[in-house]
């Protein structure tokens, strides 16, 4: 693609790598059109700072454009979210008909705080896909775009998000379509599977910054000299044992819906506590209530690196929810599990990460408050690391 900004008219001249061509239709100039007779049939009017993005995501984006205009509906403009997948990449095609389809459901059949879908089309036969969503209001923190946005998030968003996680997760996945559950990712259901992934990245070989030459080691050969032990593989497993009836029990038994992909900037935090989860891309169903929670709860942890209050404010709420019904240890396993998952699996990220990029300050930090937080799994569970 083009790294320089190219006008619609001369869109014509190119192919989608930015290079002239002679005989054939530019993949880019074909969206351009697209875009146009979706913005015209939907009513949608912009203005021209937003016209002016529109032409520039045409040419540029790698996967959607998505802008907010007016759109005229009945007698009256309302303001409405557009959302358009740039081409018919099957990587794109896929995840966007997944979180259209579930959000719809999710706002017809919960009550969960949701945006409706209007308007929308997943299916390319018909016709280039899109949607058209209602809009967010204005508020004191709003989207999440960066570290200083993660960093103004409070106890009451974190109260806010268990609750949305146990509104979603209290949702049975066999209520949608058989269609609907189709486009789902299957995700961990088993102590087995949890067990086997765990594992896994223990054992991943990593390049961390403090070890000498190029040759690789375990993650948990790492995590030993971070904590200056010589048994975190051990102690690790030990840890998903202790909490492997709770893992196994009825009341974790079912048919759960996972969003898959809540870290901080796929949420919104609205005003008077309200939480909303954004972007279902890669939504999955889990047979277990506990490690949906670890994957949901715990991506959203461990995205908060930089805010300790509102990482240790998700702990205690999602304690508390259970302790009020008599159940305080399965709020710690949630808790623990939770932490453990999406903080092993973080640090392994970041010790894999190129040097160069290891060396910046920013990821550093990142590392050191991914890490530090790791021993918490066991904190939790009322347990010695």
């Amino acid at each position: 693609m083009p790294e320089k900004y190219i006008p619609p008219e001369a869109l014509a001249e190119f192919t989608a790598d930015g290079m002239k061509k002679e005989n054939e239709t530019a993949p880019r100039e074909k969206l351009a059109q697209d875009v146009q007779d979706i913005i015209v049939r939907e009513g949608f009017s912009f203005d021209p700072e937003t016209q002016e993005r529109i032409e520039k995501q045409v040419v540029g984006a790698e996967r959607y454009i998505n802008v907010v205009g007016k759109r005229r509906e009945g007698e009256r403009e309302v303001e409405r979210f557009l959302k358009i997948p740039v081409n018919d990449n099957p990587e794109i095609d896929e995840p966007f008909k997944r979180q259209v389809e579930l959000q719809k459901f999710l706002k017809e059949k919960s009550d969960m705080n949701m945006r409706g879908v209007i308007v929308s089309n997943t299916d390319r036969e018909k016709g280039t896909p899109y949607a058209v969503i209602e809009t967010l209001p204005d508020a004191k923190i709003g989207f999440i775009t960066g570290d200083e946005d993660i960093e103004l998030l409070t106890k009451a968003d974190a109260n806010g998000a268990v609750q949305e996680l146990e509104k979603l997760h209290g949702i049975d996945a066999n209520a949608m379509p058989e269609e609907l559950q189709g486009q789902l990712r299957e995700l961990l259901g088993s102590y087995e599977e949890f067990f086997n992934e765990m594992s896994e990245v223990l054992d991943k070989e990593v390049v961390p910054l403090d070890l000498e030459g190029d040759k690789p080691e375990s993650l948990h050969q790492t995590l030993n000299r971070r904590f200056q032990i010589n048994n975190f593989r051990e102690k690790a497993l030990r840890l998903i044992e202790y909490w492997k009836d709770i893992i196994n029990s009825e009341e974790n038994k079912g048919d759960f819906i996972v969003h898959g992909d809540l870290a901080p900037n796929n949420i919104y935090a609205g005003d008077n506590n309200e939480v909303e989860f954004l972007d279902w891309e890669w939504s999955g169903k889990s047979k277990n209530k506990l490690l949906a929670t670890a994957i949901d709860l715990g991506t959203l942890r461990s995205g908060a690196w930089n805010n300790k209050e509102f990482r240790e404010a998700l702990d205690y709420e999602v304690i508390e929810h259970y302790k009020k019904q008599g159940k305080e240890k399965l709020g710690r396993a949630y808790a623990s599990l939770s932490i453990f998952y999406s903080h092993i699996i973080s640090a392994g990220f970041f010790e894999n990460y190129d040097k160069v990029e290891q060396r910046k300050e920013r990821q550093k930090r990142r590392r050191e408050s991914t890490e530090a937080d790791i021993v918490k799994a066991w904190e939790v569970a009322g347990l010695k690391f």
